[in-house]
């Protein structure tokens, strides 16, 4: 496993469940609801993003969590509240990933 989640890992398991935990939480289910691809500073690197929704009436704070994906596999990640949805209904969290590309 690597040290950060891919783009095809957001994207393999779009708008299903994920589980953030922290040091002294049980932990609360986001969904991930979009992957989106970003600008690299040059060909050698990649950047892409993954926006959570948070359950309704939840708001996280800026954090690194553990986030674990629907096929279990876990990560650390550093996520930060960008505003609610479309709707207002969901506060959502963003982790954005810029790292040189797999040889």
């Amino acid at each position: 496993m690597s040290l950060i989640p891919t783009r095809q890992d957001f994207e393999q398991q779009l708008h299903q469940p994920w589980q953030l935990s922290w040091e002294s939480g049980e932990g609360v289910a986001v969904t991930l609801i979009e992957v989106s691809e970003g600008q690299a500073m040059n060909s050698r690197h990649e950047c892409y993003s993954a926006i959570f929704a948070q359950p309704v009436g939840i708001q996280m704070p800026q954090h690194s969590y553990r986030l674990r994906s629907p096929s279990n596999a876990e990560w650390t990640v550093m996520l930060s509240p960008i505003g609610p949805d479309e709707d207002g209904e969901h506060h959502l969290l963003q982790a954005v990933f810029h790292c040189r590309k797999p040889l």
